[in-house]
């Protein structure tokens, strides 16, 4: 029996699904929501001349699409580069995961590794070969000395880098380690400003060098699982100081899970934290809300995944009626998807319709039909969409 990518002309793809994390240009495509998609590349293009760098809120309902929203955004930063951006944007995604004794320390040690010491030390690096003093230019960028000292450290070889490097993600060093490079405390003693104010002069050196730091936080609705005062407490700080427009070097894209935004995180959705990010700048990705945008998403979908040029070719050979805007789906299987889908509205998300798709197809491979038909969608999509 031949395979099920060939069978319906799949465009180097196993299935129906689109994942980034797997697929990489899977990043590119942003179906059926044309409105929520200008809006986000507008508040994009707007954020590089205020506040200075992306703070940006994406939420909404599980499978509502918030990963594929921070994956998108990435790809247009990258590919459509806003002519605002006064450099490269360079992007570190972060899956965030929080316990109940989590703290900001936790927080900033996930954005550091990810960032990793090999780029600030190159970084850094390049900045030594633009100036006459990098003494001169870190202290510059900074106000606390011992972040220089730290920073400047990676430039060097041996074990001294890797103290240095721990120092600045947030780790507790010896007194001799300390010692060792002038440092005259631990990061962090002071508070979670203490943290940001790395992250900040990281930014700064980023900028230095032609590059624009970005985060992409995702699953950030694991802080709701911090249980403890002072721990939260430091994370809503480590937030608002981010927030500041006194940040103008760090961007971050935050995507959480929320059906309405008072079930966000409530370090997040506090006014000190709101007021300096705006309003504007939490954007709510819903379901669809209505049957043609669930074919208008399900048509862009098939269009994109499917080889077109194949298609066709089937479509001929086999005289399928069915147009190459809804195939493999006969006119009426298409029609009745988009009505299943809509009949919740609490369902009409991206994943629940990309899965009734896999579904459909495969049980059309399955009884070797080349086209899904109504029997097919009645069997399956009310399962998917129940």
């Amino acid at each position: 029996m031949t395979e099920f990518t060939d069978w319906f002309c799949l465009n180097d793809r196993l299935n129906f699904t689109i994942d980034p994390q797997i697929n990489p240009a899977d990043a590119r495509f942003y179906f059926g929501r044309d409105d929520i998609k200008k809006r986000l590349q507008r508040q994009l293009r707007r954020s590089f001349i205020a506040p200075g760098v992306p703070k940006i809120m994406v939420w909404g309902p599980y499978g509502s699409g918030k990963t594929q929203t921070l994956f998108y955004l990435e790809h247009h930063l990258k590919t459509d580069t806003p002519s605002s951006c006064p450099g490269v944007p360079r992007t570190h995604y972060v899956t965030v995961e929080m316990r109940s004794k989590s703290t900001a320390s936790h927080l900033h040690m996930q954005l550091m590794e990810v960032l990793g010491k090999e780029t600030v030390a190159g970084w850094v690096r390049r900045l030594f070969e633009k100036v006459s003093s990098l003494n001169a230019a870190l202290q510059e960028m900074v106000e606390d000395p011992n972040i220089a000292l730290a920073l400047k450290e990676l430039r060097a070889s041996g074990e001294s880098t890797f103290v240095a490097w721990r120092w600045l993600t947030g780790q507790s060093l010896r007194t001799s380690e300390l010692s060792s490079l002038s440092l005259t405390r631990n990061l962090g003693e002071v508070g979670a400003g203490d943290l940001v104010n790395v992250l900040v002069a990281i930014g700064n050196l980023a900028g230095e060098v032609g590059e624009k730091l970005i985060f992409l936080l995702d699953e950030v609705e694991e802080l709701q699982n911090v249980r403890t005062g002072d721990a939260s407490e430091s994370i809503h700080q480590y937030f608002r100081r981010l927030a500041e427009p006194a940040n103008a070097s760090v961007g971050f894209l935050v995507g959480f899970k929320a059906d309405v935004l008072d079930d966000a995180p409530e370090m997040l959705r506090r006014g000190d934290v709101q007021g300096r990010i705006g309003t504007s700048n939490y954007i709510d990705i819903p379901p669809l809300p209505a049957v043609s945008n669930v074919k208008t998403f399900v048509s862009e979908l098939l269009q994109n995944l499917i080889d077109q040029e194949q298609a066709s070719a089937r479509i001929s050979e086999q005289g399928l009626d069915v147009d190459l805007g809804v195939y493999p789906f006969e006119h009426s299987a298409f029609e009745l998807l988009a009505d299943y889908a809509t009949q919740d509205p609490t369902r009409a998300l991206p994943r629940y319709i990309i899965n009734a798709i896999n579904e459909c197809t495969i049980q059309a491979w399955d009884e070797e039909k080349y086209l899904v038909d109504e029997g097919i969608v009645n069997g399956v999509a009310q399962y998917v969409f129940a």
